[in-house]
């Protein structure tokens, strides 16, 4: 899974309407101050793929997902599989002091080196809690794999240093097939 684009509105940090363009990137860091928001981002990719984000403590809370100061949230990843792009997005909502997950899609670009802007033409792959299932499948990674190989939440990668040999062996081979 390569990310593309990374668009967040509301989402967590992340107010106003921003950003991530990874379009040209092979491989890339995020740096900068403590408080930067570069978790965030990771949690945003997470969110968009499963709906869930591993810092959070608890699998499905979606509660910290929306900027406190925003009634609605959205966050939306576009990304590439085998040459081929796909587009993941989940819409938030407050209503009162609760916050739910109003919407999920996945589809998949009908150009291969599309942006999923509007009007480009999709096929819709799942939608709602079918989602992170049809992620799952694309990916060959649960999210739990994903957030123990890929994301490795801060903290976490001591734990994956020091898993078993056969573990991570088996994890690895997951994986790189």
């Amino acid at each position: 899974m390569r990310p593309v684009i990374l668009d967040m509105n509301g989402f967590a940090a992340f107010r106003a309407p921003t950003r991530v363009d990874f379009t040209d990137a092979t491989f890339f860091a995020l740096v900068g101050p403590t408080g930067s928001g570069k978790s965030t981002v990771i949690d945003a990719m997470t969110f968009a793929l499963y709906g869930s984000v591993p810092r959070w403590g608890r699998r499905g809370m979606v509660s910290l997902a929306l900027a406190p100061t925003t009634g609605r949230g959205t966050v939306r990843l576009v990304f590439e599989v085998a040459d081929q792009r796909y587009v993941v997005a989940r819409e938030l909502r407050r209503i009162g002091p609760k916050v739910s997950q109003r919407a999920a899609t996945l589809e998949r670009l009908a150009d291969p080196h599309g942006l999923a802007e509007a009007g480009q033409p999709t096929q819709v792959l799942a939608k709602d809690s079918g989602v992170a299932d049809a992620v799952e499948r694309l990916l060959g990674l649960s999210y739990d794999d994903f957030c123990q190989c890929v994301v490795l939440p801060q903290g976490q990668f001591a734990a994956f240093l020091h898993a078993k040999a056969s573990d991570r062996q088996e994890i690895l081979l997951r994986l790189l097939g």
